[in-house]
């Protein structure tokens, strides 16, 4: 067989590969109702608000978080050594919420470095309630529903949930939509990694996560990772989570509202620290992360071999095969090779417009899914 003609079924085969890789892993977003459970019987929840500078925000995140319709649950603020007003607001809550808000905080050390490990163990030990909920200033529960998605999540044997973060901008700038984007995309995949055969997950927010408190304390907490001043929680999920009994919520009650930072080089700074956590990841959750990038791969040289089939095609001396080729002893009659590589050709083409279509269109469903209005108004937060 000519050599052009095996490099052009090459193409195709590494194609149809490439789809059924893809597709297997792909899951459309979409959300779970729980229903029919007595509330009485929930479990008690503890919202965890490690909070550092945060005085315009922390005010209208407790207050949202007090609003939720959830009888058993409490408030820990854990003041994170700020040198704002956050003090202040903390003691104004306290007197608003005296049953419900607790409080306690972590001076600054000598070097002035603000360790997320300490603050989140000093807010975790402080909680009374089985269940740990961590929660940043910085976002807002988008209904007063949050906290009884969770709790039905949780008595569907879960042990671990991670709520999705709706993130939202202050000036809506260039770099502020790209950072959206990253921010979606980055919970789509890790909620395709969970959903797709009950996986574990492969990163996690820092606000909106569940998990026992005593699974916390026997599992170290943080401690794998003192190194780290921020961005724990994606190690600690992909680490301590079980396979099968992790969920992501995605519906509109069971999400948070997410403000990132106002300023390019604070959202810069914080990724940079994003992307120094995902460095210490597990190599098996690493190439989990990277399969998209591994299928984006395997389809770039299955159209590399087309290329290559068609310039072969085009300079392939007709006459080195007489009038006839054949396999073995089974003639075939002879047909123009250019003929042959443009049949290929548009047969590749054909099933790639067709794989990027229904790929667009699958985006496009999962982004207006998840493409809610935003409750908060950043300008109020902010003229507070």
């Amino acid at each position: 067989m000519p050599l052009y003609l095996i490099i052009l079924s090459a193409s195709i085969l590494l194609l149809i590969i490439y789809l059924i890789l893809y597709w297997r892993s792909y899951a459309a977003v979409n959300h779970q109702e729980y229903v029919g459970n007595d509330l009485s019987s929930w479990p008690g929840i503890s919202v965890v608000i490690i909070t550092h500078d945060s005085d315009r925000m922390l005010q209208h995140t407790i207050d949202t978080v007090a609003a939720q319709q959830y009888p058993n649950f409490e408030i820990v603020v854990v003041n994170n050594a700020s040198t704002d007003d956050t003090n202040d607001v903390i003691k104004r809550a306290t007197k608003q919420y005296p049953t419900l808000l607790r409080s306690t905080h972590l001076p600054q050390n000598r070097n002035g470095i603000l360790h997320m490990t300490i603050a989140t163990t000093l807010g975790v030990r402080a909680a009374r309630k089985e269940w740990i909920v961590l929660l940043r200033p910085n976002s807002t529960p988008k209904s007063n529903l949050w906290l009884q998605n969770i709790a039905q999540a949780i008595q569907q044997d879960c042990d671990m949930c991670i709520g999705y973060n709706q993130y939202y901008s202050y000036d809506n700038t260039a770099w502020e939509k790209h950072a959206l984007r990253w921010h979606q995309q980055q919970q789509i995949l890790n909620f395709r990694a969970i959903n797709r055969g009950k996986r574990k997950p492969i990163d996690a927010e820092s606000s909106n996560l569940t998990f026992r408190k005593q699974d916390f304390l026997d599992n170290g907490g943080y401690g794998r990772w003192l190194n780290l001043s921020n961005y724990h929680e994606p190690l600690y999920a992909t680490t301590f989570a079980t396979y099968g009994n992790t969920k992501m919520l995605m519906q509109p009650d069971a999400q948070v509202e997410t403000l990132i930072p106002p300023i390019l080089q604070l959202w810069e700074t914080e990724h940079q620290q994003t992307k120094k956590a995902y460095r210490r990841l597990a190599s098996s959750v690493k190439i989990r992360r990277s399969r998209y990038t591994i299928y984006t791969i395997l389809a770039l040289l299955a159209f590399a071999l087309l290329s290559t089939g068609m310039f072969l095609s085009t300079v392939e001396d007709v006459s080195s095969y007489g009038d006839q080729w054949s396999i073995g002893e089974v003639p075939f009659p002879t047909f123009s090779i250019p003929v042959i590589a443009a049949c290929a050709a548009i047969l590749f083409i054909a099933i790639s417009l067709i794989h990027l279509i229904c790929k667009s269109h699958c985006w496009r469903k999962d982004r207006k899914f998840l493409s809610t209005p935003i409750v908060a108004d950043p300008a109020a937060i902010y003229d507070n």
